[in-house]
């Protein structure tokens, strides 16, 4: 999959884009504009969408990012543990397993580095871990910062 994955502790197909502009702003100095938003529909595949632009005032990431929500499969989780086994990170797939949701990020004309803000963002705002598109690791909201910091220029 060529997406970062958030679990989330939310309702299944739901996002709060309020919540998302305010967590990116106070925690990481980063601006998000909501470009387009579509509420979950009827069906149970229809979970919210949502396209920003994201800029972040500390490392100069920017660009265009899509938002997906559904709910949790059996094989996130499964990708979350083997994630954890990899990346060493202790307890991280359990709490995935407490996340009925996932959101999933996809950057249409980003650079990574606007997919990861974002991420680490949506880590914030739904109390769950990230799973990275290599699967190489879980980690949180203190790890997408570290990972942000390590790739800026």
């Amino acid at each position: 999959m060529n997406a970062y994955r958030v679990f989330a502790q939310a309702t299944p197909g739901t996002l709060d884009p309020a919540a998302i502009v305010r967590t990116a702003t106070r925690f990481f100095a980063a601006d998000v504009t909501v470009r387009r938003f579509r509420r979950p529909g009827p069906a149970l595949d229809a979970g919210a969408e949502l396209e920003v632009e994201v800029a972040s005032r500390e490392s100069g990431a920017r660009g265009i990012v899509h938002v997906r929500a559904r709910a949790a499969t059996v094989a996130d989780w499964e990708a979350a543990r083997r994630a954890e086994a990899r990346g060493r990170s202790a307890g991280m797939s359990l709490l995935a397993e407490r996340c009925p949701a996932v959101w999933e990020i996809t950057d249409a004309e980003a650079e990574p580095r606007a997919a990861l803000t974002l991420a680490g963002v949506l880590a914030a705002v739904g109390l769950g871990p990230v799973l990275p598109p290599d699967e190489s690791a879980l980690f949180g909201v203190r790890g997408a910062l570290e990972r942000l910091e390590r790739s800026s220029p």
